[in-house]
């Protein structure tokens, strides 16, 4: 789905600005997320750090690459290779991994060489580095690949499922999608094959449903044992979420339930985006709004970008300028910014007139008034 969705880029490259020293006044910080545990990535002169909430930067600018906060911990590259920082910007697992993957259920996977395996929190090696490629923990199993196939093992390094299978995906609600010779069904936990690899294309379950496209080239949905209760009719699917997917037929989206029932017709949006805090963002011409999951507007069709709601709001632009809606459609902070962030923790970022800082829902600002620095210090937002 997300190929249709044109402001996709936005969402996920969104350009950033944070007030840090001397060195970085005025110069352009990008940014790739929003909050993650507190902190955020910028970047700037191609090198990376960490920023907290208050402006404040918390690892130096040396980076040339870097991931988000996972479980208390970032993945980092230096000198071509990579290691991991706590939150308070320590580096606490050496830098020696030619590739690594963040931390899930407590071990992340690392790779040196052409092998990979996985170490702990502390930096050990949990699982030896021995797997042509591996997939990151979930439900306390892993998929790693050996001579070109894929299986299941357990946070032991215990084979649940020898490997056999040419596609996976990490499990969900306890099955994981496999796929054989180019037909795909599902493993248990314990390794059994509980649906047969009968279609030509599946995904993870989701709320008790798995997307699945049968030989007429269209999608639908099962349940865990395997009956169809979407008939396969759709061109494209979302997995459902809140209650409710997206679906396509032909070139407009429309939406059905978990019974599916259709709530939506496909007949007036270009796209759907899936739910988020009971909301879906819809497209009609390239502008922009928001309807519930029972298909009502709340947000009118007119901006040119809407990201999903957080904390209750979400952000809008309209002619390059970002402001706040309410689940009203009411816009409680108005678009008078040049750029902005989703709220967390009762905060987002924005930029104006190239002041840089953050305000509240009720709009209220905290910038950083004083252009003057000493060079090297760190200059707080607010302060």
């Amino acid at each position: 789905m997300k190929k249709y969705i044109h402001n996709q880029f936005s969402k996920s490259l969104i350009l950033g600005f944070v007030f840090l020293s001397s060195q970085t006044f005025g110069q352009v910080i990008k940014t790739n997320s929003d909050f993650q545990s507190g902190i955020f990535v910028v970047e700037k002169d191609k090198k990376f750090s960490f920023v907290n909430r208050k402006g404040v930067e918390i690892s130096p600018n040396t980076y040339e690459n870097a991931y988000n906060i996972s479980e208390g911990l970032a993945a980092v590259q230096k000198n071509g290779k990579w290691g991991f920082i706590d939150k308070n910007g320590n580096e606490v697992i050496d830098f020696k991994f030619d590739d690594v993957q963040n931390f899930s259920q407590s071990l992340a996977a690392v790779k040196i060489a052409d092998k990979w395996g996985f170490i702990d929190k502390k930096g050990k090696e949990k699982i030896t580095l021995q797997y042509e490629n591996v997939l990151s923990f979930s439900e306390g199993l892993s998929f790693v690949k050996q001579n070109g196939k894929w299986g299941v093992i357990d946070n032991q390094n215990n084979f649940i499922a020898n490997p056999q299978y040419q596609k996976a995906e990490s499990f969900s609600e306890g099955l994981a999608c496999v796929a054989i010779e180019g037909k795909y069904g599902f493993i248990n936990k314990k390794g059994v094959q509980v649906i047969p690899m009968h279609y030509k294309a599946a995904r993870s379950f989701s709320e008790g449903r798995a997307a699945i496209k049968t030989d007429n080239k269209k999608w639908g949905f099962i349940d865990k044992d395997d009956n169809i209760l979407v008939k396969d009719m759709f061109d494209e699917v979302d997995n459902f979420s809140e209650g409710v997917s997206a679906v396509r037929s032909q070139r407009k989206w429309g939406v059905i339930d978990l019974a599916g029932n259709m709530v939506i017709e496909p007949t007036k949006y270009d796209f759907i985006e899936a739910s988020s805090e009971g909301m879906m963002v819809v497209c009609i011409k390239d502008k922009f709004g928001v309807v519930d999951k029972f298909g009502n507007e709340m947000v009118a069709v007119k901006y040119d970008n809407i990201w999903g709601f957080s904390e209750g709001v979400a952000r809008v632009g309209l002619n390059n300028k970002y402001g706040f809606v309410d689940k009203s459609g009411l816009e409680i902070i108005p678009l008078i910014y040049d750029d902005a962030y989703s709220f967390s923790d009762g905060m987002a970022r924005v930029n104006i007139f190239g002041k840089n800082g953050f305000i509240n829902k009720k709009g209220k600002e905290f910038f950083q008034e004083k252009p003057e620095f000493t060079k090297g210090t760190l200059t707080k937002v607010g302060q």
